[in-house]
């Protein structure tokens, strides 16, 4: 009896004890609670006292977070893809150190459907801290402004990381950095400024970064010094102004195709490229390149194909193909090029005849003039079906002052004008040099080199052709293109009318030559030294 009144003693001890300490653990969780910030009860505890499962919040209806996962038990899951919605979840919110719970998910996207600016305002760092198994992560639609240094911290594992239209503005030092994993990075569509050259560290598996559709208009020099194994590198659609410093790509040893179409470039200066010793691919497409230097291209052994489509370009050099042994395909399509010289394709005449080779210059506003004579000679020669045809489809503009007298009723063209006015062109039709699409004169006027105002409407639009005067090059020969060529004086051609035709004819002798075999050569030496002994008895 006295057992049992003692055990009943202790039993009403133990459950004072048990009642003081359940109010002295609500209390402190009440008193430390900060404005703000939700707390958990404990009825949002799973069995057992574990956290919250981010793979079953359905019951959670005061979290503006929801995520669907290919498991939702415990440690299960290894693909969440996560909502946020409403204002979101602020930073110090104790949902995402929940993520925890599945600490072995290999793929994880936020997706943000907010009623403001602020329903995902930052990088999730504190989630992500959690989830070291991590390969590849996706945030969309957000509003982070700055990526701050270290967002994706213990992130040793991620190998693709996409924040696309999150509006980022700038990137912190160390933001992309110390992932030594990581092989593709996408930072399109968004706002950023300028790339300074403490961006990106210690990324040694790096193959492609992408940073297209932003406002980039700066970009340090030695911004990509340590992406040394980096193969593609997107920076389209931006602002890039101006001609841009050799430096900026040192350390891209290994980037192999590099986009930069439609910035507001206006120049390529000399050994521009260089640094990119292994480039095959260069789009330079869309932009307000004027003038290229001789040197523009040079050091870049390995390049396959070349794109200065839309430009500005009223003139080739003759140097500006030459050295580029591996180059299979050109367009210079839609520029203002006045006339393109057979010096200037002399370096890769070779090819011209390949038909494995591409080469596209239609869109131009050529002048009617002798130098355009390679042209009919080429489209005999080449085997290429596809030079030949740009070659024979060829047109010029006649200038009303030109030499000599050309019948344009014999030499007019009818039909559509280099592809416009035919319903599929996609351009204004009256233009024969840039392709003008939807955009408005003052939006081109706009897009002038460092928004200076240098180039006005009419130097930024491309002059239209007249079509009265728009004529065939296939329609020109030597008798009655304009500047023909003269007289042959003391058996010497004028250089300056004949330089085409003199480089050609050089050109088909020095293949000829080479081709000659080398006991043919010889074979007359005999014959030589005979004549020669004949002959020197009478002068002695």
């Amino acid at each position: 009896m006295v057992r049992q009144q003692q055990f009943v003693a202790l039993c009403l001890v133990f459950a004072v004890l048990v009642y003081d300490n359940h109010g002295y653990v609500s209390n402190r969780r009440v008193k430390n609670q900060r404005p703000g910030i939700r707390s958990y009860s404990d009825d949002d505890k799973n069995i057992g006292g574990t956290e919250i499962n981010v793979c079953a919040l359905e019951q959670k209806t005061t979290i503006n977070l929801y995520c669907y996962c290919d498991d939702s038990k415990p440690y299960a899951a290894t693909s969440a893809d996560c909502w946020v919605f409403n204002d979101g979840e602020p930073r110090e919110s104790a949902v995402w150190r929940e993520f925890g719970s599945q600490s072995n998910v290999t793929k994880l996207t936020f997706n943000v459907r907010g009623t403001t600016s602020k329903t995902l305002s930052f990088v999730p760092t504190e989630a992500l801290a959690r989830m070291p198994e991590l390969r590849t992560l996706e945030i969309v639609y957000a509003a982070i402004g700055t990526v701050h240094s270290h967002a994706f911290a213990n992130l040793s594992r991620l190998q693709d990381l996409a924040l696309v239209r999150n509006n980022i503005v700038q990137l912190a030092r160390d933001s992309i950095a110390y992932m030594e994993d990581l092989r593709v990075v996408t930072l399109g569509d968004n706002a950023i400024e300028s790339i300074s050259n403490d961006v990106f560290a210690r990324l040694p598996a790096l193959r492609k970064l992408y940073m297209d559709r932003n406002n980039i208009s700066y970009i340090a020099e030695g911004a990509f010094e340590q992406l040394r194994k980096l193969e593609e590198l997107d920076l389209s659609d931006n602002r890039l102004t101006g001609s841009l410093s050799r430096y900026v790509f040192l350390g891209l040893v290994s980037v192999k195709r590099l986009d930069m179409r439609a910035n507001h470039l206006d120049r390529v200066g000399p050994d521009a490229f260089a640094e990119l010793v292994c480039l095959e691919e260069l789009v330079l497409e869309d932009n307000l390149i004027k003038t290229i230097d001789g040197r523009g291209f040079s050091g870049l052994p390995s390049l396959h194909r070349l794109n200065l489509a839309e430009n500005r370009l009223t003139v080739l050099d003759d140097r500006t193909f030459h050295r580029l042994e591996k180059l299979k395909f050109i367009d210079i399509r839609y520029n203002n090029l006045k006339t393109l010289t057979f010096g200037t394709v002399e370096p890769i005449l070779g090819r011209l005849r390949n038909s494995t080779f591409f080469f596209h210059f239609k869109g131009n506003k050529f002048e009617c003039d002798c130098s355009l004579l390679w042209m009919n000679r080429l489209a005999i020669e080449t085997n290429n079906e596809q030079v030949a045809r740009e070659l024979s489809t060829a047109q010029c503009q006649m200038n009303d002052t030109a030499d000599g007298d050309v019948d344009l009723a014999d030499l007019k063209v009818t039909g559509p004008k280099n592809g416009y006015n035919s319903g599929g062109g996609g351009g204004v039709g009256g233009y024969g040099a840039n392709k003008v699409d939807a955009e408005t004169a003052a939006d081109k006027a706009e897009k002038t080199v460092g928004g200076s105002g240098e180039m006005g409407v009419a130097d930024g639009l491309p002059m239209p052709f007249d079509d009265t005067q728009l004529i065939a090059v296939r329609s020109l020969n030597e008798d009655t293109c304009p500047g023909k060529e003269q007289p042959l004086v003391d058996r010497a051609p004028d250089a300056a009318q004949n330089s085409d035709r003199v480089l050609w004819q050089s050109t088909q002798s020095s293949a000829t030559a080479t081709a000659l075999p080398a006991p043919l050569c010889l074979s007359f030496l005999p014959v030589l030294t005979t004549v020669f002994a004949i002959i020197r008895p009478r002068h002695s």
